[in-house]
C-alpha cells in the first residue's frame, strides 16, 4: 500500500490524468508533483496502473523490479549504464519512449537511504528526489527518462547521487547525461 499523496491529489484525478482527461493547468500540476513528491509518484504509477496506462505512471527513479515488470510487458527500453564521472549521449529506442540510466559502481552498502539531484552542466538546480529507490547490492539507481521529459529538461543534465546515513549526507557520484537528440540537435 502507498502512503496517500500530501498534496490532496485524489484517486479520480490521477485517473483522469492518465486518461488525458484533465485541463493543461491541472495536468501540468500533476506532472510536477511525479518529480516533486515521491508519495505522489507512487500513488500516480499505482493509479496508472490501474488506469492500464503507463504511458506516464513510470515515475522518474524507479527499483529494479519494476524495471523487470517493464521489460515484462514489452516495453520498449534502451540501457544506458554509466560509471562515477562519466559523461555519455543519450539516445532513445526507435519507436521507444523509454531511456534507463543505470547509475552504477556506487558505494551503498552502508546507505540508509538514497538522494539524487538533477542539475545543468552549469550546476543550476533543476530537481531533487529524496529517499529514492536503489539497488544496494548492485550498487545502482536507475533513472527512468521518458520522451515526453524532454520538453521539461535542458539537454545536459547532471545527476548527483547522495548516500544518507542517520548522521550524515554525502554525494558519492556525478554522472553527465547529454540529451541533446530531444532537441532536435
Amino acid at each position: 500500500m502507498t502512503t496517500p499523496c500530501p498534496h490532496g491529489v485524489s484517486p479520480e484525478s490521477w485517473i483522469d490524468f492518465f486518461a488525458g482527461d484533465l485541463d493543461e493547468e491541472t495536468g501540468q500540476r500533476l506532472e510536477e508533483l511525479l518529480f516533486e513528491c515521491p508519495q505522489c509518484a507512487a500513488e500516480a504509477e499505482r493509479w496508472g496502473a490501474i488506469a492500464g496506462s503507463s504511458a506516464e505512471a513510470i515515475p522518474p527513479v524507479i527499483a529494479t523490479d519494476t524495471l523487470r515488470a517493464l521489460q515484462t510487458r514489452g516495453e520498449t527500453i534502451t540501457e544506458n549504464a554509466m560509471q562515477p564521472g562519466e559523461s555519455r549521449r543519450a539516445f532513445f529506442p526507435d519507436g521507444g519512449r523509454l531511456l534507463i540510466h543505470r547509475l552504477q559502481g556506487l558505494d551503498l552498502g552502508s546507505a540508509d537511504s538514497v538522494n539524487l539531484a538533477l542539475s545543468t552542466s552549469e550546476g543550476a538546480p533543476l530537481a531533487r528526489f529524496e529517499d529514492v529507490p536503489f539497488d544496494r547490492d548492485a550498487g545502482e539507481v536507475i533513472v527512468a527518462c521518458q520522451r515526453h521529459f524532454g520538453e521539461s529538461f535542458p539537454p545536459e543534465i547532471r545527476f548527483e547521487v547522495e548516500r544518507c546515513r542517520v548522521d550524515q549526507r554525502e554525494v558519492v557520484a556525478e554522472y553527465q547525461v547529454d540529451h541533446a537528440d530531444w532537441h532536435g540537435s
